[in-house]
């Protein structure tokens, strides 16, 4: 789908190849990876390691990074705004423009908001409520005969298990780092907007959850908050560039390993990816994704974002690589190196999986108008774990660096969040065979992707869009 988690790695990035991608989430031409809005600290140093110069415009991106040291980067130089950042903004105030997000945020967005935000609180309150009530009386009544039976046993013990996973992931999150400082104390001074509105972000994305799981009918598949999720998103990527400017520009994103800080090049590349999340949060609504489809300049913006992602607006940002993962700064330590060698390696056949399938192929299929009512469930859920991986992935590692998180933990929760999307492998693959062109299609894009050559993939891109658009084959 179009957030990370749709289209998530870039045009020549391949299993085979040393090429690297965040959380996210995509793996680029020459194997960038994806970062995630980052909430780490920044080393203490005021000058950062000497990197190639960073390019001022796309064309200059081609061919970067530059593998020859230059002089160190002086603060000043690095706060200055590249390009990048000025198109990321110019794309965010056309999709909330066309999309019809601004000119309806009085009648429509926040009553809507004000709706999903009312029925999460009343159902938990009810469901608190009710929860008690029931354990209350459990003493009394769950060893009396006639109520110990075989589907009573699952009830408890599937309510047990649910409690004690979110349980779970809820204190590694947001317990464990608030005992840590993040938002407290003389550590929570610094980058209080970052640190904050990536507070902020957590408690979004668990209500859109919890909406979606029990109100998915009701409200949860029109709602706006993947939309405002995707806008922190945004707002998180870019502060963290601005904020964080001691941070190395290394070719090395320095998330694959248990030692590194991130690179400043890995949280620049963030934003490609938290823009496809934001495209991901406005095409899977049906009344945004209208409006969008109504007028010029959203429809180019649905051609560039369907067709054109990784071959027009990926260029503009620049590049980290699986092949220098954990090479800077002795990055891994000999302990944890194999960890980390098999883990990048099932991180590149996920983004595989993610750029083309969960990405271009979700995305033509919506562009074709073909998903029936419970296709687009299974897309809009598949959106929402998708999109949390942009963000949170870079989290874990800031619960890393920071040791609140062992590294193994650390990166084994970021698995477990990438690959939780092949559960909807049953799902998908009814999507595939009962769309066996558009999967062929896709297909043979992946298969470009293996030729490491961004020619290749332009063409496969011009090519898909001519046949999705102006050719007679039925799809």
């Amino acid at each position: 789908m179009a957030t990370i988690a749709p289209f998530e790695e870039d045009t020549s990035a391949s299993v085979a190849s040393d090429s690297k991608p965040p959380l996210v989430v995509g793996d680029d031409s020459d194997g960038e990876q994806t970062a995630a809005s980052t909430n780490s600290s920044v080393p203490s140093e005021k000058d950062a390691t000497a990197t190639p110069k960073q390019p001022t415009s796309a064309s200059a991106f081609l061919s970067f990074p530059e593998t020859e040291p230059k002089r160190f980067h002086t603060l000043q130089e690095r706060a200055k705004v590249p390009p990048g950042i000025y198109l990321s903004n110019l794309l965010v105030v056309s999709f909330l423009y066309s999309s019809g997000f601004i000119s309806n945020f009085s009648s429509n967005v926040v009553p809507g908001i004000w709706d999903s935000l009312s029925y999460v609180a009343t159902d938990v309150q009810q469901k608190i409520g009710s929860y008690l009530d029931y354990f209350l009386n459990l003493k009394q009544t769950c060893f009396l005969p006639s109520n110990i039976s075989w589907p009573w046993f699952q009830n408890i013990m599937v309510s047990a298990l649910v409690v004690t996973v979110i349980g779970s992931i809820y204190y590694l999150l947001m317990v464990k780092p608030f005992r840590a400082g993040m938002w407290t104390g003389t550590r929570a001074r610094r980058h209080r907007l970052h640190r904050y509105m990536g507070l902020l972000f957590l408690i979004q994305y668990s209500l859109a959850w919890y909406e979606f799981i029990a109100n998915y009918e009701g409200s949860a598949k029109a709602s706006y908050l993947p939309v405002t999720i995707a806008l922190n998103g945004i707002i998180q990527a870019t502060s963290a560039y601005f904020s964080f400017k001691v941070l190395p520009n290394l070719a090395d994103a320095g998330f694959y390993s248990d030692k590194a800080v991130l690179s400043r090049f890995f949280v620049f590349e963030n934003l490609f990816y938290q823009l496809l999340t934001l495209f991901g949060s406005l095409y899977y609504n049906d009344v945004l994704r209208s409006q969008l489809q109504s007028s010029k300049l959203g429809r180019g913006l649905e051609i560039l974002f369907v067709f054109f992602p990784y071959a027009l607006v990926r260029p503009w940002f620049p590049t980290t690589h699986f092949k220098d993962a954990g090479t800077s700064m002795s990055g891994r330590s000999k302990a944890n190196e194999r960890f980390y060698i098999v883990a990048t390696s099932m991180v590149k056949f996920f983004y595989l999986w993610a750029k083309y399938f969960i990405g271009f192929f979700i995305n033509w299929h919506v562009f074709l108008g073909k998903p029936t009512a419970h296709e687009m469930k299974f897309i809009r859920g598949l959106f929402l774990l998708n999109g949390g991986t942009v963000s949170i992935a870079v989290f874990l590692h800031t619960l890393r660096f920071k040791k609140v998180l062992a590294p193994r933990l650390m990166f084994s929760l970021y698995l477990a969040q990438i690959y939780a999307t092949f559960s909807a492998i049953p799902i998908a693959y009814v999507m595939f065979t009962t769309n066996p062109s558009l999967a062929a299609l896709t297909f043979a894009g992946l298969l470009c992707n293996l030729t490491r050559s961004r020619l290749i993939h332009a063409v496969w891109c011009c090519s898909s869009f001519f046949l999705l658009c102006f050719s007679s084959v039925q799809w």
